[in-house]
């Protein structure tokens, strides 16, 4: 039988993640991964991984500022809870926009999670994409910025 409300608090937990993810609010990303979390990201010309939140917080921590932000949206997931584990594949669709190298990169990929139940809490215990498509389109003179997700 499905567990739908871990189904449910699943979804709200990824919702989240992606939340402040663009947002770059770190104390709430850190709410939504155990300690030990791994996290690990392939695309077309990076592959690396991240143990702990110690890495992750410094990868979140450089990689979004306010010279670099961006737009992630995640669809269809498919969640199996096994009492306190559960696993799910979201895909997703993102914008990422850089400031600094004056470009824009869209994309898709497949996430692959682990969840794990702490102290009544789901929380992303491995999480991780692999790049179906990536496009970089350098960003013209004519395009005005007028809001940023996150403060210099």
């Amino acid at each position: 039988m499905l567990d739908l409300e871990a189904i449910e608090l699943i979804k709200q937990l990824k919702a989240r993640y992606f939340r402040f993810l663009d947002t770059r609010d770190l104390a709430g990303l850190k709410t939504v991964f155990t300690e030990d979390a791994m996290a690990s990201f392939i695309g077309g010309d990076y592959d690396f991984q991240l143990n702990g939140w110690d890495q992750l917080e410094a990868f979140y921590k450089k990689s979004f500022t306010g010279q670099t932000f961006g737009m992630h949206n995640g669809h269809h997931p498919e969640i199996c809870v096994d009492g306190a584990t559960a696993t799910g594949i979201w895909y997703l669709q993102d914008i990422f926009v850089t400031l600094e190298h004056n470009l824009t990169i869209m994309g898709s990929a497949l996430y692959d999670d682990e969840y794990r139940l702490e102290d009544g809490q789901w929380r992303i215990s491995r999480t991780g994409y692999k790049r179906l498509w990536e496009e970089h389109h350098k960003r013209g003179d004519d395009i005005n910025l007028r809001v940023k997700p996150i403060a210099d």
